[in-house]
């Protein structure tokens, strides 16, 4: 096979030739990586290699094994980034939800307020982090107000090395066999979402060799995922991308005459495993944050820290290893992510914690697979001593704080023990002393899951589950199974029935059936039972769609055990939601308000929209009513101020935002009507398309002597301004002109000038000529 290179070797004795290892490698022949690449290697002395030389026509002819070639790879995953560099501008965003309901109108006071909230989110961005603060004001009828505050923090984030930085309200790092809290401090931490194209998971690597050009297809579970035409040679198909679970992966090589050679390799894919090299890791360091959205909130001034690693080895092996200490407890644990062939991923863990009054151990292992079109999942956890982690010593540390806002009487500080001793046995007091004393993780936790697919069914689904939790205070034995099929006309039926064989013996089932009508319109209907007696519902429902102007409603009824009522109407504008309806249940019926929607300032400039969750832009064209649209969808039009904001961005990945230039004015000139934009999240960013109206533009005609037109193609120059190229008809479209204009213009067969007076004309296309040329 002709390589189509130009190669430099030279001459030995003995008729032998050489090169170096670059020029090997650059032909395709696999060299021993010893050797430096710009040292000279006899060809006779690769044992591997047989050539022949025709001096005649300076070719040289290699017959060598594809174990000695270098394979032509494919990625898959190219490394194409789905988004460039996050952006942020400087701004602020006030999302608010508040919702206000009546009294009750069995009682004739529809006018009285039965209570009022205000969910709010602050932020305050820019290029260097953003400023979060969230929290919730309420009232009720008949009683003072109160704010609950819940996360306050400065957020910045590094995209190129995927951490993100935290200063105030957090949450610490976790694994499957750990229990995170709430901490006032700082954190460090890797971020896969700074970077949305990246598969963290590891993904197989498929070859072969192709003994003539042919193509080369790729499927996974049926499905192709890849087509490639290669040369003859040694190929591999790198980073193919998997579902989760188990499946097979075929690699298709076909000829030019049809051969077709076919190779299937299973495979079970997991996202608990990292690829080789890649890891994950949070440090934390801080107070606990005990009652969080109470207002009991408070931070206990006993330091805690914690620090979190998992780590890709290789394909099928990922270490993993959690480490905390703090409030009178050290914890630290290991453990490993193992890829067992082709059949599931196991999992095993082991900590060990010490406190004052002892030390524990907890162990932990799971195990999912996919066999014969079974999916199972299982896992154990149990502890022995007395094993301790933050989440049960810092639980603990709550108590007496709670006791004091609780039960009547004044308490100095004292020691949960001694509090055992002065708190009165069966009382409220006591009841919440035991339950932060069972705090401590749970003595046995095992669980396992089925589902697959019926055999004679496909469109049906069964599953079926088994829990085992065994606490200090607690026991319990719950098996549960559902059903779910899929109907004509897209409808779906569903039933689930559990039981509890514990201590506390309990049985339920849940059943129903859904149907959707229109375009996003559903309606429901049920029953469930339950210790509490029976209950049948009906639920209809409409949702609301992302664009302005939309509108859903819902209507919904239980009746039996429960009674709820419930009709309501809602509205999405440019600007906000609001929501109305009303609802009865068996202590009075009342009516509710609710608006929901954000408050940003950027760019000097105040906007009214919909709840930002993510990131935003804020369109400049400079000119009102121009129709905006995100990734081909309309969001609005631009205000008096020819500004539009364009809410629910996708951070860290492009955004194309578009704008229709076919309601500008004739004058008006625009640099571009698209631009992909990369917003940080949280964050807004400003997209400015340069619309510029009652520009000096012209159409000018210019024709030679003999009154013929300028050859199409002709290059012109107004003096002292701007390039123009010459059309068909002698027309030209020139900017930038002056009330007096002269110009040169070159063609073919020569070259001409010309003047010619130029007088804007507002809302309107300035022509002119045609203008003579000499």
């Amino acid at each position: 096979m002709p390589v189509g290179i130009i190669g430099s070797f030279v001459a030995l004795d003995n008729n032998r030739l050489g090169t170096t290892r670059n020029e090997l490698e650059e032909i395709g022949l696999r060299i021993n990586p010893q050797r430096f690449p710009a040292d000279i290697i006899a060809l006779d002395d690769i044992a591997s290699l047989k050539y022949e030389y025709d001096e005649r026509t300076q070719r040289v002819r290699f017959t060598v094994d594809d174990a000695a070639r270098v394979g032509r790879k494919f990625d898959l995953r190219d490394g194409a980034r789905v988004g460039g560099p996050a952006q942020a501008g400087w701004g602020a965003i006030l999302n608010y939800d508040m919702l206000g309901t009546t009294g009750s109108l069995q009682y004739f006071r529809p006018l009285s307020s039965g209570g009022m909230s205000l969910t709010a989110e602050a932020r305050a961005f820019s290029p260097y982090g953003t400023f979060e603060q969230s929290g919730i004001v309420r009232t009720v009828a008949q009683q003072s107000s109160e704010f609950i505050r819940l996360n306050t923090a400065v957020v910045s984030s590094d995209q190129d090395r995927m951490i993100s930085y935290r200063a105030g309200d957090t949450i610490n790092g976790g694994l499957a066999w750990s229990r995170p809290i709430r901490i006032g401090g700082l954190q460090a931490q890797s971020n896969f979402a700074l970077r949305p194209d990246l598969v963290t998971m590891p993904l197989p690597t498929l070859g072969g060799t192709a003994v003539v050009p042919s193509t080369v297809d790729v499927y996974v579970n049926n499905i192709k995922t890849f087509s490639q035409d290669v040369g003859a040679g040694p190929f591999s198909v790198s980073n193919v991308p998997l579902i989760t679970g188990a499946g097979n992966a075929a690699l298709v090589i076909r000829d030019s005459a049809g051969h077709e050679t076919k190779t299937t390799t299973p495979f079970y894919a997991s996202g608990s495993l990292l690829a080789p090299g890649l890891s994950s890791w949070s440090l934390e360091a801080g107070v606990p944050r005990l009652s969080f959205g109470s207002v009991a909130d408070s931070y206990v001034q006993s330091p805690v820290g914690s620090a979190t690693l998992r780590k890709g080895i290789f394909d099928g092996l990922t270490v993993e290893g959690h480490g905390e200490a703090g409030a009178g407890v050290t914890n630290v644990g290991a453990g490993a992510v193992v890829r067992t062939g082709t059949f599931g991923v196991a999992s095993a863990a082991i900590s060990i914690s010490r406190t004052g009054s002892g030390k524990g151990e907890q162990a932990y292992l799971a195990y999912e697979t996919g066999l014969f079109g079974l999916n199972i999942n299982a896992s154990s956890q149990r502890t022995f001593g007395s094993y301790d982690d933050l989440a049960s010593v810092t639980a603990r540390l709550q108590t007496p704080l709670t006791l004091l806002q609780n039960v009547s009487g004044i308490f100095s500080y004292v020691p949960t023990s001694t509090l055992a001793y002065i708190i009165p046995a069966g009382s409220a007091a006591s009841t919440l002393l035991s339950l932060y004393d069972n705090a401590r993780p749970p003595q046995a936790v095992d669980r396992i899951t089925l589902s697959a697919p019926l055999p004679f069914d496909v469109k049906s689904n069964v599953s079926a589950s088994f829990v085992h939790l065994r606490s200090a205070a607690n026991l319990s034995n719950i098996v549960s199974g559902s059903y779910t099929r899929v109907l004509p006309y897209n409808a779906s039926l569903f039933a689930t029935v559990f039981r509890d064989y514990g201590v506390n013996k309990n049985t339920g089932l849940f059943a129903g059936l859904s149907m959707p009508f229109g375009e996003s319109a559903s309606i429901s209907t049920g029953v469930s039972s339950g210790t509490g007696g029976k209950t049948v519902y009906a639920d209809a429902v409409k949702q609301l769609s992302p664009e302005p102007g939309s509108y859903g409603w819902r209507a919904r009824e239980f009746e039996g055990a429960s009674f709820y009522r419930e009709a309501s109407l809602s509205y999405r504008s440019s600007i906000g939601t609001v929501l109305g309806g009303a609802s009865q249940d068996r202590s009075g019926s009342r009516a509710n308000l609710e608006l929901r929607g954000s408050i940003t300032t950027m760019d000097r400039d105040v906007f009214l929209s919909n709840w930002i969750d993510d990131g935003f832009a804020v369109v400049s064209a400079g000119m009102p009513g121009l129709e905006v649209r995100h990734d081909n969808r309309p969001v609005g039009v631009t205000d008096g101020q020819g500004r539009l904001l364009v809410p629910s961005l996708r951070s860290y990945q492009n955004n194309r935002i578009t704008v229709d230039p076919s309601n500008l004015p004739i004058d008006a000139e625009i640099e571009r009507t698209s631009d992909s934009v990369t917003p940080a999240h949280g964050a807004g960013l400003l997209v400015n398309f340069k619309v510029r109206n009652n520009t000096a533009s012209a159409l000018v005609t210019f024709v030679r002597g003999d009154g013929s037109f300028v050859p199409a193609g002709s290059v012109g120059r107004i003096e002292g301004g701007d390039e123009f190229t010459v059309g068909y008809d002698g027309q030209s479209f020139i900017q930038n002109l002056k009330p007096a204009n002269s110009a040169a213009i070159e063609f073919l067969d020569g070259q001409c000038s010309t003047s010619f007076e130029f007088t804007p004309k507002t809302g309107e296309q300035v022509q002119i000529g045609p203008v003579p040329c000499r």
